[in-house]
């Protein structure tokens, strides 16, 4: 059986991923950076002696990149970090991986400036912030190498893992179930994408070993503040807790919000609906199919 090596098990994509995968018999080699965690190879893709050692020890077949420095604004103020994990370490992956070896790289939505979404496969890319830059460059250096390779750009993504601190879903719904007043930005679109539909669409893509580029999200395009009005309205929390605020204004007051937002984004599903029959549905539709344990 095909072995597939996925990175980042322990973020928010990579966990679900690698149990999902597991669930549908499939050869699963979990990895990540922290050492501690329960059938997970230790994995820091930013280094060398690291990467070679598990390749060469494990020659997976499959790489699946969801390993990644995604703290938006932390990349602002440790650039080489960031560049160590969302661009070296892709180098390493791609150099010492065998040549058969099918590469996917999970990017973003950030490689856009936001000014002319929502955004198709073949638009012009122009990121406004350092964590785009980085995962633009990452898509490049895999472009160009010789590596049957996929690249799949998400945003905004979510899932009901209430446990993990970049799943904006979490945020509110821990915000909202406390009672907690929470700033919303009103003014940034996108498509967010549900991870259920993407770990079926990165299934599919094994399946036929699909190669260029997909863009993933929801059938709507909607601010971060109508989203929440939505996880308020299914959950049945307090809608007056949930306060608009524009991109502009959070910055000018929160010293934390380092990094520039593409503001009218979102990624256009086209080719994944005429690719694979594959159906999109509505933001509202995916939150209500969430299961809170």
């Amino acid at each position: 059986m095909s072995a597939i090596l996925i990175t980042g098990s322990g973020g928010q994509l990579g966990n679900a991923l690698a149990k999902y995968l597991a669930n549908k018999n499939l050869n699963i080699i979990s990895t990540s950076y922290k050492s501690n965690r329960e059938n997970t190879l230790l994995l820091d893709i930013s280094k060398k002696s690291n990467v070679i050692n598990i390749l060469n020890k494990y020659e997976p077949d499959v790489i699946i990149n969801c390993a990644a420095y995604t703290n938006v604004d932390a990349n602002e103020l440790k650039k080489d970090e960031a560049y160590k994990i969302n661009v070296q370490g892709v180098k390493y992956l791609i150099k010492y991986s065998k040549q058969s070896c099918y590469f996917i790289q999970i990017s973003t939505d950030y490689v856009f400036d936001g000014k002319n979404g929502p955004y198709s496969e073949n638009d012009y890319t122009y990121p406004i912030n350092y964590y785009g830059k980085t995962k633009l460059e990452a898509e490049n250096i895999l472009r160009g190498s010789r590596k049957r390779n996929l690249i799949i750009r998400i945003n905004t993504l979510y899932s009901n893992n209430l446990l993990i601190k970049s799943n904006f879903f979490a945020w509110i719904y821990n915000s909202l179930i406390k009672g907690s007043t929470i700033n919303v930005v009103n003014d940034q679109i996108s498509n967010p994408t549900e991870i259920k539909q993407l770990m079926k669409l990165i299934l599919k893509c094994i399946l036929v070993k699909y190669e260029g580029l997909l863009h993933c999200g929801s059938q709507d395009f909607i601010s971060r503040y109508d989203f929440s009005l939505l996880v308020a309205k299914i959950f049945n929390f307090n809608e007056s807790l949930i306060v608009p605020i524009n991109t502009k204004t959070l910055m000018d007051n929160n010293i934390n919000y380092k990094a520039n937002r593409p503001i009218k984004s979102g990624l256009l599903t086209e080719k994944i609906e005429r690719e694979f029959d594959f159906a999109i549905n509505t933001t509202e539709y995916n939150l209500s199919k969430f299961l809170i344990n």
